[in-house]
């Protein structure tokens, strides 16, 4: 009957909306195959986060450099099991953790699933590059100083006063059990991978490019020294490839 079949595809979807993934678990049911992006760009997409998340900042950068409709919700997804930032809610189906977001976005934004080394990156700047640039930012009054800037309002306020002990007594201890590299051996592994093309995806930006350089953006939007540390000078091929992804996404939202 009509009515079995509604409770039946209300069961289907409560049951889809329940199955969300921890942190770095991959989605125990795949996004539809039929997805694509003029998909996408149809369906009711929310992402949950906060304004100067790293983790944030890059979801809502890929969102936007693929003209991507999204509404935006300041904190984390009420009544959700996942308490962590960023969510993504995708119709029904959610999306947790910025890495599994990024690989379960790819096929549709950019028509194929990431490579390997797509991956590996992925999961680099996730694991590695993302929190030695928090922690270096963590570490620097200044820095913190400037974030404050970028936040507004209230909380900008707040971190503003609370940069100085935050950059003495937190940020120093932050990440000790990450077993992070220097950001001159991140450097050298992207350099690596970029090796001699304009971009990680070859001639044109990549679901990756735009991944990595959402990562980094705000970092370099607060002036933060470390962003030099791991891109170099403009005579390095990694600054020259965020400036060249700075050009390409112009006027394309990350904060």
């Amino acid at each position: 009957s009509e009515a079995a079949g509604i409770l039946l595809f209300d069961s289907e979807a409560q049951l889809l909306a329940a199955m969300t993934n921890k942190e770095g678990e991959d989605l125990a049911e795949p996004l539809p195959k039929d997805w694509d992006l003029a998909k996408l760009q149809t369906l009711d997409v929310k992402l949950y986060g906060m304004k100067i998340s790293p983790p944030c900042c890059k979801i809502r950068f890929l969102l936007n450099y693929y003209n991507v409709p999204f509404t935006e919700i300041d904190g984390k997804k009420p009544n959700s099991d996942y308490t962590k930032i960023p969510v993504l809610d995708i119709a029904d189906r959610q999306i947790n953790d910025s890495y599994i977001i990024v690989k379960n976005l790819s096929p549709i934004l950019q028509g194929r699933p990431l490579t390997e080394q797509e991956i590996e990156i992925e999961n680099l700047s996730t694991v590695g590059i993302m929190l030695a640039l928090e922690k270096a930012t963590a570490s620097s009054c200044g820095t913190l100083c400037r974030c404050a800037g970028l936040m507004g309002g209230g909380l900008g306020c707040v971190l503003r006063c609370a940069a100085c002990c935050i950059a003495c007594c937190v940020g120093p201890g932050m990440m000790k059990d990450k077993n992070l590299k220097s950001f001159a051996e991140y450097s050298q592994i992207l350099k690596q991978h970029l090796g001699g093309k304009a971009f990680f995806g070859g001639s044109e930006p990549s679901v990756t490019d735009a991944s990595l350089y959402g990562l980094i953006a705000p970092f370099d939007m607060a002036s933060a020294p470390c962003v030099d540390e791991l891109l170099g000078d403009h005579s390095s091929p990694l600054r020259t490839w965020f400036d060249t992804m700075a050009s390409k996404a112009a006027g394309v939202k990350v904060l």
